[in-house]
């Protein structure tokens, strides 16, 4: 038995999940590669090297817990989770790809969150993902941030062909011909689940899907990471998008 035979064997829910994160970091390198083939303009150029770059960097990490067991060493971590959309933006863009204009709607507020980062990231990218993959051309994602009492929800809204019914229940189950959606929605809900928190999936063919997830709100004053600094944002304009 060779050596990777040996590792097929052993593989864990938990290392395919990683393994999964992994295939989704590599489609921001590919997207963001081919946009740099179009010779994009100072501004774009540096969001789109920035992407490659991170996602360079998060999957170096991934792997490091892929190799020592994950479930042995992520513990969660309090953030601000508005700052880590926005850090995380060159990642989203490059992932939704050309056809898609991406906005990001957050509250000025600083809600901190207690959770396992790169789990977190992994889910974002997921949602984003299956978004793009939905998408029309020219089509439109929005992320947004709200509070909502003791919890914030987080929601990827795409403008994109949408799913009836039955469509959700096979994208949840990982379904390979559901339509145009990926194979993690099961993933992210078993994500919101462990963190206490919910997901929930509206959608109508020919008319978009929302994904929100709903999780805790940390009490804990003292945040892990520097604030990220950023410009002026304006609200997306979000009609035509399901709410």
């Amino acid at each position: 038995m060779t050596i990777i035979d040996s590792l097929s064997t052993r593989t864990t829910s938990v290392e395919r999940g990683l393994i999964h994160d992994l295939r989704n970091l590599f489609g921001v390198v590919a997207s963001a590669k081919h946009m740099l083939a179009d010779g994009p303009a100072g501004a774009q150029r540096a969001t789109l090297l920035a992407a490659i770059e991170d996602a360079a960097q998060r999957g170096g990490q991934l792997t490091s817990n892929l190799l020592a067991r994950a479930s042995e060493i992520d513990l969660p971590t309090l953030f601000d989770i508005g700052n880590r959309l926005l850090a995380m933006a060159p990642m989203i863009r490059a992932i939704a790809g050309h056809n898609a204009t991406v906005r990001f709607d957050l509250t000025r507020a600083r809600p901190l969150v207690k959770l396992v980062p790169a789990l977190f990231e992994a889910a974002i990218l997921e949602l984003v993902a299956n978004a793009s993959a939905a998408l029309l051309p020219p089509g439109r994602i929005v992320v947004r941030l709200r509070l909502e009492g003791k919890r914030v929800r987080v929601t990827i809204a795409d403008d994109g062909v949408g799913m009836d019914a039955e469509g959700a229940r096979l994208a949840f189950a990982g379904h390979r011909h559901a339509a145009a959606r990926g194979t993690g929605l099961g993933r992210v809900r078993h994500f919101a689940r462990t963190s206490h928190g919910a997901m929930r999936l509206r959608s109508r063919a020919g008319r978009g899907t929302v994904v929100a997830l709903t999780l805790p709100m940390a009490l804990d004053p003292t945040v892990d990471e520097p604030a990220v600094r950023v410009g002026r944002r304006s609200s997306p304009r979000t009609k035509g998008l399901p709410s």
